[in-house]
């Protein structure tokens, strides 16, 4: 096969365990597996972190997968807005802290809800399936 330049290679949207990727490392250009790859060593998440002390909505990260939410008075109303244009499969995460507080679901589909009064440290999980426009609650 010719050189070519990595705007000409064809594009994969799934790679299998035994690809081969290749990788620079201290000036040397060596190969890794996606198997290899994927082996998880230290899990880092970029996450927001938003305070709250009066009742309000809250638009959750559209960059951030990992929503943080610091509840400083106890029973505020807090209606969560999960993004708006989400893509297929994104995840959406988020925790309330400190304190119990009354959540609403913003606009957008959820199965199952969110909505209630659950006590500090609640967290749920959801990820976007874009065939029927819904939040799934996965975690």
């Amino acid at each position: 096969m010719a050189d070519l330049k990595i705007t000409e290679l064809p594009i994969i949207v799934e790679a299998n365990s035994t690809a081969v990727i290749p990788v620079v490392q201290n000036n040397v250009t060596s190969q890794i597996t996606v198997l290899d790859l994927t082996n998880e060593y230290i899990r880092k998440a970029a996450h927001s972190v938003i305070s709250v002390s009066t009742t309000q909505t809250i638009n959750l990260s559209t960059v951030f997968s990992v929503n943080i939410i610091i509840v400083s008075v106890p029973g505020l109303t807090l209606t969560l807005q999960f993004p708006t244009s989400p893509v297929d499969s994104q995840i959406c995460q988020f925790t309330t802290l400190t304190n119990t507080v009354n959540l609403i679901a913003g606009s957008g589909n959820f199965n199952p809800s969110f909505a209630g009064a659950p006590t500090a440290g609640f967290s749920a999980t959801y990820v976007y399936h874009e065939a029927d426009s819904t939040w799934y609650l996965i975690g």
